[in-house]
């Protein structure tokens, strides 16, 4: 899929926009990661995994690279505009490539984690359109809500796996805690980032502020119900 990122805001507000953009910016190394442990967990039980499976897990990770793809281009116009964000882009990067050190069943509890946190997100967008306030049609709309529907369509995968490889429930439950604590602070992190790119170029600080106050307010019923559903995974 072609992306590119409009002027700002794309999505009704910077602070808004720049969350988006923040989670963006994540997203492809998460799925290297993913991608990774999939490859490595098929190659070494692949006389041992059902064929259904197998078959499964060839297509997510066919999705994983295309929406890595995809992310990498849209994230290449944001870092155009808004250079701060690369350096909270690389220290992610540099924590997920850490990941690689735990052993096979912990990554793919981790791999699990990650899926069922987007999953969570991506349900929030589909059932709820008016987050994503971009046009109908334009290249964001098509994007997020694209990847939400494939999340939600093949989260259960990587499910599977980690439950095939040896990762029991206790261990994807803590994976659980860890990967939302990464995925919490970095969206964070890099939303900061952007946003002080965002005061350098000239956003009013006033204007940043009042922005991100309403979006705390009126996201508080998608965060109880992404909440809700976090403790679903829980023990999924």
């Amino acid at each position: 899929m072609s992306t590119a990122v409009p002027s700002l805001p794309w999505n009704g507000t910077v602070p808004r926009t720049r969350v988006f953009d923040a989670l963006s910016l994540l997203l492809p190394s998460g799925e290297r990661f993913v991608i990774a442990t999939l490859e490595a967990w098929r190659s070494s039980e692949k006389a041992r995994i059902p064929a259904s499976l197998q078959a499964e897990v060839d297509r997510f990770i066919r999705e994983e690279q295309a929406h890595q793809r995809a992310h990498e281009r849209y994230n290449a116009s944001v870092l155009a505009e808004a250079p701060g964000g690369a350096r909270a882009a690389h220290r992610t990067a540099a924590a997920v490539d850490e990941l690689a050190n735990f052993s096979l069943p912990t990554r793919l509890a981790l791999c699990a984690a990650f899926e069922l946190l987007t999953a969570v997100v991506s349900r929030e967008l589909v059932e709820r359109p008016f987050l994503l306030r971009a046009a109908a049609g334009t290249l964001q709309e098509r994007l997020w809500r694209w990847h939400a529907r494939e999340e939600l369509d093949h989260c259960h995968v990587a499910l599977q796996a980690a439950k095939w490889g040896g990762a029991g429930r206790v261990r994807r439950a803590l994976a659980l805690c860890l990967a939302t604590g990464y995925l919490v602070f970095d969206v964070a992190i890099c939303s900061l980032h952007l946003a002080r790119c965002d005061l350098a170029n000239g956003t009013p600080l006033r204007r940043v502020l009042k922005d991100s106050l309403a979006m705390v307010v009126t996201g508080l019923p998608s965060l109880a119900r992404m909440s809700l559903g976090w403790l679903r995974c829980v023990w999924a």
